[in-house]
């Protein structure tokens, strides 16, 4: 295993599939002991916390929803009481979700910005006081090309990821003077469950592109290419980037502003 994060502890939310799982074997190959946390597909992250148990790494698995705060809460006491301190956080849970305005009822709107921004901002702030004790932490929040240029009926879900830009800038000008770096990555459209392959007519408005349409690179991006950020951003090798944001789509969004 690499050592670049030799004595780091990682949590990562969404680690059962995609991204987030990605995200997790990387960290965890680079030496990190991780903590995952899933909802929905718990078996999905028990299966990823095995996979890096099985390869020799130091694994822990939650089942929990960090759209709620005291589930936040206790994934963050847990994961101290397994490895004693949390080094790492990569908010990556997150939901796509959407519909016309007429059809964008209140329970739809709060599903969505619960999940994908206000589990960010609970998660931050249960794991910011253990940072600030050693002076040393990094947070990667998982938004989307979605925050930058967007399609009709995805309004809440382009609210909910450039919200994540906005708290990235926010906590990285408030923590970044006590050695605590925020960062964002914009991911393009991944290969995972979220934008599944397809072979019907692409539809860009509806962002299900098949691969080699709409990408400026004619393919797809890979969990592992945005798990590869997310490992730069969190180590020292970026020790001066903070309150970023790193687009990681191919080139997706040059051609959506050239439109």
């Amino acid at each position: 295993m690499d050592e670049r994060f030799a004595g780091k502890v990682a949590l990562v939310t969404g680690s059962s599939s995609g991204i987030g799982k990605a995200t997790a074997l990387r960290l965890a190959r680079e030496g990190a002991a991780v903590c995952g946390v899933a909802n929905r597909n718990a078996d999905g992250g028990q299966a990823t916390a095995r996979e890096i148990a099985e390869a020799g790494g130091r694994s822990l698995f939650i089942q929990a929803d960090v759209a709620l705060a005291a589930d936040c809460q206790r994934v963050a006491a847990e994961a101290l009481a397994a490895f004693g301190r949390i080094d790492i956080l990569v908010n990556n849970a997150g939901i796509t979700r959407g519909a016309p305005l007429d059809r964008l009822d209140e329970a739809l709107w709060n599903q969505v910005i619960d999940t994908n921004l206000k589990s960010a901002y609970l998660m931050s702030r249960c794991v910011v006081p253990d940072m600030l004790e050693r002076g040393w932490g990094s947070i990667i929040n998982v938004s989307s090309v979605h925050a930058r240029a967007t399609a009709p009926g995805y309004a809440v879900y382009a609210a909910s990821k450039a919200g994540m830009e906005g708290l990235t800038r926010g906590l990285a000008l408030e923590f970044g003077p006590r050695g605590i770096r925020v960062n964002c990555i914009l991911p393009g459209t991944i290969d995972t469950t979220l934008h599944p392959r397809s072979n019907q007519p692409v539809d860009r408005l509806a962002w299900k592109p098949r691969p080699g349409d709409a990408q400026a690179m004619k393919r797809l991006g890979s969990p592992d290419e945005i798990a590869a950020a997310v490992a730069f951003l969190a180590s020292d090798d970026a020790s001066f980037v903070n309150g970023a944001t790193l687009t990681v789509d191919g080139g997706l969004l040059c051609i959506l502003r050239d439109r």
